[in-house]
């Protein structure tokens, strides 16, 4: 199984939409998809799953030392062919008390114990902390989306700095890539942005730019990824196409091995 993290200390920069939109992506091509809520914001976990529903959460999997669940029973299906989640809760903040080395290698563990995805897709807090290591210690690629903003680069550094620190007990760890989102062409604000990240990053950055859309914003109240809520808008055709250079990246298979129908 693949593990990409999909991290950056600053919030609002697209973490979560890209987290759910490329797991969909990647289910949608025929990929068996694990989608790993770790924000306690739990805004991934509602783009998909009814609260109501949802009886056991990847808190019970990893926060405590008593009777905790295995991941297994933490999963749910979405009504994604392929796709399935790891809901957060609240108390996943909890993890910035971890302490002990072997808590530290629980997210890790408990995906090592699935069998049968190919991917999982981690969605991780918008801060630097145990739960982002534990996120980077499982996982074999990092995906970085940095907002086509005037300080782009705020927190990557930092960040950058954290997942050389991981590659030590993680030594498989790379950055896949870093990826300019909330991109308008119109503004040049979002050209100098993406002209930075280019001058830092220049063999790291995406060739996808993902571009403002604001359908993008409105299919998580509609519990859909974009390629249901609005297949023909840019925020589809820019997720499709990051999907596609993420598989190319990784040398697999980007052709479509499902029919489209499998979005439900």
């Amino acid at each position: 199984m693949r593990t990409i993290a999909i991290a950056n200390q600053k919030g609002g920069v697209g973490k979560t939409t890209t987290a759910v939109n490329l797991s969909a992506g990647l289910a949608i091509r025929g990929y068996k998809t694990l989608l790993v809520d770790l924000d306690s914001q739990c805004n991934t976990t509602f783009t998909y799953l009814d609260p109501s529903l949802i009886k056991t959460t990847l808190a019970d999997v990893l926060v405590g030392h008593h009777e905790r669940p295995p991941l297994l029973d933490a999963i749910y299906e979405t009504h994604i062919e392929n796709l399935d989640i790891a809901p957060s809760h609240i108390r996943i903040a909890l993890l910035e008390r971890t302490v002990q080395i072997e808590e530290q290698y629980r997210l890790k563990d408990s995906l090592e114990s699935l069998a049968g995805y190919e991917f999982a897709i981690i969605d991780c807090p918008p801060s630097l902390g145990m739960t982002l290591t534990q996120a980077l210690l499982a996982s074999s690629s990092v995906v970085v989306p940095i907002a086509a903003q005037y300080y782009p680069l705020e927190g990557v550094v930092d960040l950058t700095s954290t997942i050389h620190a991981t590659k030590r007990p993680n030594p498989n760890l790379n950055v896949l890539g870093y990826l300019m989102t909330y991109f308008d062409p119109r503004n040049r604000i979002c050209g100098e942005a993406l002209n930075k990240i280019q001058e830092m990053f220049p063999s790291l950055v995406f060739e996808t730019i993902i571009r403002t859309n604001v359908k993008l914003q409105t299919a998580p109240a509609f519990r859909e990824s974009i390629y249901e809520h609005a297949p023909e808008s840019n925020g589809s055709k820019d997720y499709e196409a990051l999907t596609d250079e993420v598989l190319s990246r990784l040398s697999m298979n980007s052709h479509l091995r499902v029919v489209r129908e499998a979005v439900k």
